[in-house]
């Protein structure tokens, strides 16, 4: 079963299109279009990656040296357990134990000083990222904001993450273009119009009939995803059940996804955070 929202990356691994599927039902306009891709290179001017301060610079010199000591130590207490059992030299010299074990705490004192200049690196480098959207954001807004008049999205539509398929094709076949089980989640807005389901992009809106859906499949499975889009912390009461856990700046990683299956040949994955809201819709269209 194909992904219903899939990007072939084989010739090109920026590409950002999804495939073409027969429930197409519009586009937003050229200038919608260009008013999206100009707010996404303000995006590009605001943020840039700061280069490492001072501070960072000394805190990783400094774990660096602590790493290296630990190594030496850890590698001076092997050579000299292992030489001196070889040499059977111990029951005459029984002050090597005291060095050996000597050696060993020490690596893992410098073991356990590297790890806290790691975190406290690792933390600086963090506070010291700001991330303005601002301007972006309001072109953003806007721009999406016509997008969503054009494909007629109504304003209490739910806005659900979907997971695509990024692929390349390879020997005849597909394969993921990245680390299995990671996302570059996207957020979609899901209605029922005049008996189907709707989903709208940033710039398609796809209509699927209702009879159309078969079942719905479970994946017991980890996923990551490359950014956390809800307006609320993955930890807030909405969504602290679902267990979803950092795993980077912007990345979160959660277990357990859907997919939606329609016509027995496609599939609309969603995160388990998410699926509550689209089986319920579901459902209610179904009765109504």
């Amino acid at each position: 079963m194909k992904n219903f929202f899939s990007i072939n990356k084989t010739d090109n691994r920026d590409a950002d299109s999804f495939d073409e599927v027969p429930y197409l039902a519009a586009t937003v306009s050229e200038g919608v279009r260009a008013k999206m891709k100009e707010a996404f290179s303000v995006v590009e001017e605001e943020y840039t990656a700061p280069q490492p301060t001072a501070e960072e610079a000394a805190l990783k010199k400094k774990m660096n040296r602590y790493w290296m000591l630990c190594f030496g130590c850890l590698m001076g207490s092997i050579i000299l357990f292992f030489g001196g059992t070889s040499a059977g030299i111990y029951t005459s010299l029984p002050y090597l134990h005291v060095i050996d074990g000597g050696l060993l705490i020490a690596s893992l004192v410098f073991n356990f000083k590297a790890r806290r200049l790691g975190n406290q690196q690792t933390k600086t480098a963090n506070d010291s990222l700001k991330l303005d959207f601002t301007e972006a954001g309001k072109k953003l807004e806007e721009a999406a904001a016509e997008a969503a008049r054009e494909l007629g999205v109504p304003e209490q539509a739910l806005s659900v993450d979907i997971l695509p398929f990024h692929y390349i094709v390879k020997g005849g076949e597909r394969k993921p273009a990245g680390k299995k089980g990671r996302f570059d989640n996207v957020s979609v807005s899901v209605f029922v119009r005049d008996g189907d389901l709707c989903m709208a992009t940033a710039q398609e809106l796809y209509r699927v009939p209702l009879s159309e859906i078969r079942g719905v499949r479970e994946y017991d499975e980890d996923f990551e995803i490359e950014m956390w889009l809800k307006p609320e912390a993955e930890d807030s009461d909405r969504y602290k059940a679902y267990g979803i856990r950092k795993s980077g700046i912007l990345a979160r990683k959660g277990h357990g996804y859907f997919g939606v299956d329609i016509g027995g040949e496609y599939e609309v994955l969603v995160p388990c955070y998410d699926f509550p809201a689209v089986d319920g819709l579901l459902k209610l269209a179904r009765l109504s």
